[in-house]
């Protein structure tokens, strides 16, 4: 689904909907001040080899989507750990790849029998019937890729790896008549690897090499839903222009657990927009996290046209 239709595929908010939409706005903007001098001064965030794979369109010249959407596991609500449950394998078709050069990932999905699976369920936000994506394991360069089904079974995404070494797989589906899945599997991409470092808690910081800068607030707390709440800015005025994504959302955010790699759903709290609704400078997102731990999230937005990209780096609350 290119752009346009997936603009004008979104449905009309009801009316209650529309109505915590204009005050979720109108709250943003008060409090858009105190957070960024509560927060202090913005910082580019560190650099990632996925910065030249997202430049311009939002699939960019390779076919590549930022960070999307990430669906958990039906059983435990962390996805990409597991290359097997329920029945269903992720299989990769060739596991090595070229660094810096067009290519394809290419995978099926079979069931008990064997057989590559054919239908899915579509799921209700439009975001496409599998939400693929690759993240290198030091946690960096997490990309969202746009992949298509072949009559032979086969999925194949393009994409270029701008950085060398081992990347995660993932796929969440839902297959007609079974559960929702998230799997997962290794990826390599030959030569010298140097790993990316991270601070220990990242809140701020430019979005995608853009002049609009970002601040997260709100606490993570395992076993429990948490709050999060993105506040963004352009030289410390709110962006009030933000256009909505997948569903009607005015974001999109992925958390993947540091260690395992274990993505886990982030559901934004305003949904059902229109393509010609507007809203900002907050995006409100509800989060389950099961265990103490760092994790890195991976916020998408779009404003004046442009889906932008931004990376964060959270503890767990202390002592929760």
């Amino acid at each position: 689904m290119d752009d346009a239709t997936e603009e004008v595929g979104m449905g009309r908010i009801a009316g209650s909907a529309a109505a915590r939409l204009a005050g979720f706005g109108a709250a943003s903007v008060l409090v858009f001040t105190a957070a960024w001098t509560a927060g202090g001064a913005v910082g580019t965030l560190s650099a990632t080899p996925a910065a030249d794979a997202r430049a311009g369109d939002e699939r960019g010249d390779d076919g590549v989507l930022a960070a999307g959407l990430a669906t958990g596991d039906a059983t435990t609500g962390a996805g990409g750990v597991l290359t097997t449950a329920a029945g269903y394998t992720l299989t990769p078709v060739g596991t090595v790849h070229p660094w810096r050069e067009p290519t394809e990932v290419a995978f099926t999905v079979t069931g008990s029998d064997g057989a590559p699976v054919t239908r899915f369920d579509a799921p209700a936000d439009g975001s496409g019937v599998l939400d693929v994506a690759v993240l290198r394991r030091d946690v960096a360069g997490y990309m969202r890729l746009r992949a298509t089904q072949g009559p032979d079974g086969v999925w194949r995404a393009p994409v270029r790896f701008p950085g060398q070494g081992v990347w995660r797989l993932y796929a969440g589906f839902t297959p007609t008549g079974g559960p929702h899945l998230d799997l997962g599997t290794d990826l390599h991409v030959p030569g010298t690897y140097g790993a990316f470092t991270f601070p220990a808690e990242n809140r701020a910081g430019l979005c995608g090499g853009s002049d609009q800068q970002v601040r997260l607030d709100g606490a993570l707390v395992p076993g429990g839903d948490s709050r999060l709440f993105a506040t963004v800015g352009r030289d410390g005025t709110p962006v009030t222009d933000l256009e909505p994504v997948d569903g009607g959302a005015f974001g999109r955010m992925t958390a993947v657990r540091q260690g395992d790699l274990a993505r886990f759903p982030v559901r934004p709290e305003i949904t059902g927009a229109a393509a010609t609704d507007r809203s900002g400078p907050g995006v409100a997102f509800a989060v389950s996290v099961p265990a103490p731990g760092s994790y890195r999230l991976f916020l998408d937005y779009r404003s004046g046209g442009v889906l932008r990209s931004c990376e964060f780096t959270l503890p767990t609350a202390p002592g929760s």
